[in-house]
């Protein structure tokens, strides 16, 4: 069966039977968006995208960001396509040209705003998503799916509830799937009661001014670090993320005692108090950058991590300008997995600035 015929087939009868009978008539009419659509394909005439890269797809949240994005988000490579104030029936209608034409290895998304000013419930959006997720699956094979949640904005503190609603229905459907997650955003635009945080919106009080872009991209960069960095072709080298208190180093040379053949991954920490955890890893391609931070792990006779050694002369802080080496250590005798809820905690941090 011809694949555009199989993906149109889907879609008709989603509409027609699916779990949001009536999604075409609530929807805002999606061709009020064909002219920024047409400049964007105007656009890749001119400078055609490279393929397999990530494409950060939306509504002005996303929209906003278009020019600033490249440069936030570097070295990783980017394709900006904002639009608008968009919903998510917006991007499923102009999936082919605003989506799949692209080729992208991941897909940045944020919708759920707008949908829920137009009236649209919950459970429409989060149906809406799936079919999204239904499409990505059927047209783009393996492409991870990043959803950023429905941010936070006195513009529209009526709607926060129903956000949240939103939001947690994204992170169950991180948890089911390999292949997506959720970018929690929403977690560092509010205070530390939950409250919002108005100095980070322009004067409409819904959109994000610098500040609250600051916040946003430092976010959405380290949860893409793990997962993407081992696919790009510079290194982003070692960070420590301020906002969201992890060290994210992209290359590391993984050795084990006895002796084992050397891996190169990229390995996420999560800092808690003065400890910290290892969070997330993944595996590279060792020829792509010459790593220097390093990981020693020994082993006991029953195969356990004993003890580990991390460390990195090249540790920067997001945002500022100074060099910083730091040794940490995880000993199985101070601090047994058994007893941190099966993380590695690194406990004896040592660090100083570096030449």
């Amino acid at each position: 069966m011809n694949r555009d015929f199989s993906l149109s087939l889907f879609i008709s009868v989603f509409l027609v039977i699916g779990p949001t009978q009536g999604i075409a008539q609530t929807q805002p009419d999606p061709t009020r968006y064909e002219s920024s659509i047409l400049a964007f394909e105007d656009q890749d005439f001119l400078s055609p995208p490279p393929n397999n890269a990530i494409l950060l797809v939306g509504s002005s949240s996303i929209g906003l960001w278009n020019q600033q994005a490249p440069a936030d988000l570097s070295p990783f490579t980017v394709v900006p396509r904002g639009f608008g104030g968009s919903v998510m029936n917006d991007v499923i209608y102009y999936f082919d040209r605003i989506v799949a034409k692209y080729n992208p290895r991941a897909i940045v998304l944020y919708e759920g705003d707008n949908d829920l000013a137009w009236g649209l419930s919950p459970e429409t959006i989060l149906n809406q998503l799936d079919m999204l997720i239904e499409m990505i699956k059927l047209e783009l094979p393996g492409t991870r799916l990043y959803i950023l949640s429905v941010k936070p904005s006195l513009a529209r503190a009526n709607l926060w509830g129903r956000a949240q609603e939103v939001n947690a229905g994204f992170a169950l459907r991180a948890e089911s799937d390999k292949n997506i997650f959720h970018i929690d955003v929403d977690t560092y635009l509010l205070d530390e009661s939950g409250g919002f945080r108005p100095n980070l919106y322009t004067a409409d009080f819904l959109h994000l001014n610098d500040a609250g872009y600051h916040i946003w991209a430092d976010v959405i960069r380290a949860a893409l670090t793990v997962q993407e960095s081992p696919l790009e072709s510079s290194a982003i080298g070692t960070n420590f993320y301020l906002t969201t208190s992890e060290l994210i180093s992209d290359c590391v040379n993984l050795t084990t005692e006895p002796q084992s053949e050397a891996l190169t991954i990229t390995l996420s920490f999560y800092l808690i108090e003065s400890q910290l955890a290892i969070s997330d890893f993944a595996y590279r391609n060792s020829q792509t950058v010459d790593c220097s931070d390093q990981l020693a792990v020994t082993l006991a006779e029953d195969e356990s991590v004993e003890s580990a050694l991390y460390s990195t002369e090249k540790l920067y802080i997001r945002g500022e300008s100074t060099k910083y080496s730091l040794n940490a250590e995880y000993s199985s005798v101070r601090k047994p997995v058994s007893e941190n809820g099966g993380k590695f905690i690194f406990d004896q941090i040592d660090y100083s600035t570096a030449d």
